[in-house]
């Protein structure tokens, strides 16, 4: 076997976590337990633990991955991550809290009595879509980074992924999951910083200003990898400082990596992109329920104001990070991608700058960091999926007078089909960006619970109907357009397939849930559910 060393640090890393949900099992006695830890976690356990759920895998390895091959405009997908939390904090956070119980129905028919239960299946369903389709680009990057510390094939590697991430929400609910995405979001953030601090100081003498020096006259991995002269001038330098003069001389009019634009896309998947990020965190189950895990709104604005100011150390340093990669991994990178091996290319950046830096020990150190980012938004995800699954569709549609322990039986099994589910399209999907397929989930989760949570807390106007058919717009649209991507077509419905979904389905969502809140007269308990959402 390759690389026992980083095997081992990923293992104890692993270990740790076993530990931890069999040391909280016992608070799965109880549907409130099982969901929201009974409401009570602290706001620096939940800061640390939502943290740890939304720096993922998308942001540990792709965003850092795109930096890499694109210089600053990889960095778009950061900013979009981490100015939809702002918007977190000040539209939804203190009424979620306030009117909420375990899941973002809740919300919804805490307003609604007419039509709850259409209200629960479309949440339901958007929920389950949702949660699958982010746990794809976890298992994905799991996927790769087995393959880079051992040689594993990726089927066997996704099957061990997919089935600890359902041990540790069968196990330890959401309790145990939460004080593991408190640590991993902990180690996570040390290794990113550990590998800033050691790269300035290994590469550029310590002065972070050499990152940019030398930034300036890398032409983009991604732009390179295209001209023919330029692989081969990289492939002949003897390091990578002679691969970046060498292949600057191939092309001496080309950007530089801290150039913007070069690769943005056109204005329609670019504006698709944004509109997806910005919005995307207002609707992902799996952030939205941890404000559910503390005892009052108060805690849970403290809680997101601890997880904003670790993502906004977490992304800057994601930055210089991807820079310092692109950089020691130069004709590296060029040539996995001039090979067809974009997928590991940007994907395994970090644990391949690990080794590079470190030996085993810093790469086991990254990729500990990468698999604990990766099993603790899978655990968050699931524990979300099934909460929906059991609480909304099995207590609120099929059994309205189901025991909390049938509930709880019905939420592990499906638990451990949705992993199975999440397993067959990593298979299928194994070769995509995690960072663009989590984009891909943004899109989704703009279009469904985005608008239908905005409106429901700040619109009195809002009608159970529009509600209704205003998220299954938006879900029947991203899923199309989505998938339309998956498989490679060109336009769908009349068209062009973008990027991401967003541009279409997120106003058409808004227009339907408009127009129908027009025509409909279904307000809900409106004055009672305004005053409780806003504390007044």
């Amino acid at each position: 076997m390759e690389n026992m060393v980083a095997l081992v640090i990923v293992g104890l890393g692993i270990l740790l976590s076993i530990v931890i949900s069999f040391y909280h099992s016992k608070s799965t006695t109880s549907t409130a337990n099982f969901y929201v830890a009974g409401g009570g976690l602290s706001p620096r356990v939940n800061g640390m633990a939502m943290l740890g759920d939304y720096a993922s895998a998308a942001s540990f390895l792709g965003v850092a991955g795109a930096v890499a091959l694109s210089g600053v405009d990889g960095w778009w997908l950061a900013i979009g991550f981490f100015a939809a939390w702002v918007v977190v904090l000040i539209a939804i956070s203190t009424p979620l809290k306030n009117v909420g119980k375990f899941t973002v129905a809740d919300v919804l028919n805490a307003r609604y009595s007419q039509n709850a239960k259409a209200i629960r299946t479309v949440a339901m369903l958007s929920t389950l879509v949702l949660c699958v389709m982010y746990l794809v680009p976890q298992i994905v990057g799991a996927g790769h980074l087995f393959k880079l510390l051992l040689g594993w094939d990726y089927l066997p590697t996704v099957l061990v992924t997919g089935s600890l991430m359902a041990l540790f929400v069968i196990i330890g609910g959401m309790k145990g999951t939460s004080y593991n995405q408190a640590i991993q979001g902990a180690i996570l953030f040390a290794a990113m910083l550990f590998l800033l601090v050691f790269g300035v100081i290994h590469l550029f003498g310590g002065n972070p200003a050499g990152v940019i020096e030398a930034s300036e006259q890398m032409v983009p991995v991604s732009l390179a990898a295209k001209d023919a002269a330029a692989i081969a001038a990289a492939a002949a330098a003897p390091d990578s400082a002679a691969a970046i003069e060498a292949v600057r001389a191939v092309m001496p009019d080309a950007a530089s990596a801290v150039t913007p634009g070069v690769s943005l896309r056109d204005l329609a998947n670019q504006t698709s992109l944004v509109l997806a990020l910005f919005l995307g965190v207002l609707g992902l189950p799996h952030i939205l329920i941890k404000f559910y895990t503390v005892a009052n709104a108060s805690d849970a604005r403290k809680s997101a104001e601890i997880t904003i100011w670790g993502l906004a150390i977490f992304y800057a340093a994601i930055f210089f990070v991807g820079l310092i990669a692109m950089y020691a991994l130069y004709p590296d990178l060029i040539k996995m991608i001039a090979d067809g091996q974009a997928g590991q290319a940007k994907n395994m950046t970090m644990p391949m700058l690990g080794d590079m830096l470190g030996g085993q020990i810093l790469m086991g150190v990254i990729a500990a960091g990468a698999m604990a980012a990766m099993l603790s938004t899978s655990a968050g995800l699931l524990i979300s999926a099934t909460s929906s699954l059991a609480h909304d569709l099995y207590k609120g549609v099929i059994n309205p007078n189901s025991t909390d322990e049938q509930e709880l039986k019905f939420a592990k099994i499906g638990a451990f089909v949705l992993a199975l589910i999440a397993i067959a399209m990593s298979v299928w999907l194994k070769s995509e960006n995690v960072a663009m397929l989590v984009g891909m989930c943004f899109g989704i989760a703009a279009s469904t619970f985005a608008p239908a949570l905005v409106f429901a807390v700040w619109w009195k106007g809002l009608t159970s109907q529009a509600v209704v058919w205003g998220m299954a717009t938006g879900l029947v649209l991203s899923l199309l357009f989505t998938f339309a991507k998956f498989f490679g077509a060109k336009t769908m419905l009349g068209l062009d397939v973008l990027v991401n979904p967003a541009l279409y389905s997120v106003p058409a969502a808004i227009l339907v849930t408009i127009v129908v809140a027009k025509m409909t007269k279904d307000t809900g308990n409106t004055e009672e559910f305004m005053a409780k959402a806003h504390g007044k």
